[in-house]
């Protein structure tokens, strides 16, 4: 169980972002939570089925497990892209001069953001047993 806490800091950018955004009515705010907290809920609940059900070492395990990972990373990083975006233009739209550097500084933060939980769905839970 311990290798789901690589989650924790997906969620928390995301949860941070929507917390600091006042660009979001508390429904979508709260929804967004739910959501998240949901889905974490159910990818623990079906990879360990899928643990629990085929052997280890079986290609359907791999390839279910594979699956599964696959959806749910795009399920965690396509609406988290689009809070943590929403949440950068609506803090964008209150400052004042230098925003090329800022506005660089945010893409290559969501670009790295990308790549780690890339790697950590597919590298570290994609492949772990």
């Amino acid at each position: 169980m311990l290798e789901y806490f690589v989650l924790l800091p997906l969620m928390v950018v995301v949860f941070y972002s929507l917390y600091m955004a006042a660009v979001f009515p508390n429904f979508i705010t709260y929804a967004s939570y739910a959501y998240f907290l949901i889905l974490t809920l159910i990818f623990v609940i079906l990879r360990e089925r899928i643990k629990s059900n085929y052997a280890l070492e079986s290609a359907a395990y791999w390839e279910k497990n594979s699956v599964l990972v696959d959806t749910m990373m795009w399920l965690y990083l396509i609406p988290g892209f689009v809070i943590i975006i929403f949440a950068l233009i609506y803090w964008f739209k209150g400052r004042e001069g230098r925003r090329y550097k800022q506005i660089v500084a945010s893409v290559i933060g969501l670009i790295l953001f990308f790549i780690y939980n890339y790697a950590i769905f597919e590298l570290f839970l994609g492949y772990s047993r």
